[in-house]
């Protein structure tokens, strides 16, 4: 932690003093009125750090903007006349003493016009390590899980990415960060799975047109700059460079370790950042009252945060401008993806039939592979 920036707890004492333990009767009686005193006092706290922020430092209000109204309105235009495209997936994982079973499907939702095409990919294997005998089977039992589902998720992400990219239109969104954990650290096989991902996400840098919306994270200067922003405005708060870059080397003042890569690996990152890191700008917007960061070309920010708006607000029914109440202020398009998945792709439903195959092959080890929590009576 910075010296210069200090964190004061009060103790467990301190606490139990200012709210101490009550009856639930006692509790409930006041609750209400305690609750609605806390939320108007952290509105209060925000406004007054907003402008307190804003008065100390005149230069962040100048690099806060709004879309033109001739960028939404070519926005608009192009959700009416061309097609934008956006996807999601979703991993059902069963894990086996060996490894695991793994479904995933990925949903691509695209409009051309007022039609909204779906497109279902599904994908299932079996991930389990290769071994040579069996003292590394069962050595390698305790890291097979956690290797099977770091690749799973690798495999879903990179499908996403792949699957949207094939698909024609004019706009694409994708739902979390254009290059996630998982396919940054090349998924446990840096030397196999590093080189094919940077080919796919140059391949979106190329096109241009591309948006990568994740939920805003916790690190302080986002906050900060998530609490300056009104509904309908953005800001560009670093470039993709700047977080590999974190990635690749750790960050000691947050405790972020550096990438595991060997110098083959680490100077083939490396490239890539210089080559990509400076193309894609890294953005802070609000279409409603939370904020959301996008990923797109640095030469797109305003067409970008356009399109971002008009789907998350003119696809609803709500002026692009920001005023309308809302509590979500969410892409359309990504969420209708992400709903139909889950209800195509019930991780559940896959779990189920794998275990129900166990149980009907009447093998010791069948029923040894099923979590005990899963046949409570």
């Amino acid at each position: 932690m910075p010296q210069n920036q200090t964190t004061i707890n009060p103790s467990i004492k301190e606490v139990l003093d200012s709210a101490p333990w009550q009856p639930l009767e006692v509790h409930l009686n006041s609750l209400k009125e305690r609750v609605d005193k806390s939320i108007a006092a952290s509105h209060e706290l925000r406004e007054k750090y907003r402008q307190e922020l804003l008065s100390n430092n005149p230069q962040l209000a100048l690099k806060i903007k709004r879309p033109s109204q001739a960028a939404l309105k070519i926005a608009e235009e192009i959700f009416k006349t061309g097609i934008i495209a956006a996807s999601d997936g979703t991993i059902s994982p069963v894990p086996l003493l060996a490894g695991s079973k793994i479904q995933i499907g990925v949903v691509i939702v695209s409009n051309r016009g007022d039609i909204v095409d779906l497109v279902t990919r599904v994908f299932e294997t079996e991930l389990v390590p290769t071994v040579r005998n069996a003292r590394e089977f069962f050595s390698n039992l305790r890291s097979t899980r956690s290797i099977s589902n770091l690749l799973a998720r690798a495999i879903m992400l990179f499908g996403e990415r792949r699957l949207l990219l094939e698909q024609e239109a004019n706009w694409r969104m994708l739902h979390g960060e254009l290059i996630p954990y998982e396919l940054r650290t090349g998924a446990g096989n840096p030397a196999q799975n590093l080189q094919p991902t940077f080919e796919l996400i140059n391949e979106y840098v190329k096109n241009k047109k591309f948006i990568a919306v994740s939920e805003a994270s916790d690190d302080i200067d986002i906050l900060n700059a998530a609490i300056l922003l009104q509904p309908g405005e953005y800001i560009v708060i670093k470039y993709l460079e700047d977080s590999l870059l974190t990635f690749l080397e750790g960050d000691p003042d947050t405790g972020q370790s550096a990438a595991n890569f060997n110098t083959i690996h680490r100077g083939m990152f490396r490239q890539f950042i210089t080559a990509v890191g400076p193309e894609v700008a890294i953005v802070l917007v609000k279409a409603g009252n939370k904020p959301f960061l996008i990923e797109c070309h640095k030469d797109l920010v305003e067409e970008a945060v356009a399109i971002f708006l008009t789907d998350s607000l003119w696809t609803r029914g709500l002026p692009t401008d920001g005023t309308a109440f809302t509590v979500r202020g969410f892409p359309f398009h990504i969420d209708l993806a992400d709903q139909v998945a889950r209800t195509l792709f019930k991780g559940a439903d896959f779990r189920n039939f794998v275990e129900s195959r166990l149980f009907e092959l009447g093998l010791e080890a069948g029923v040894f592979d099923i979590d005990p929590r899963r046949v409570r009576s």
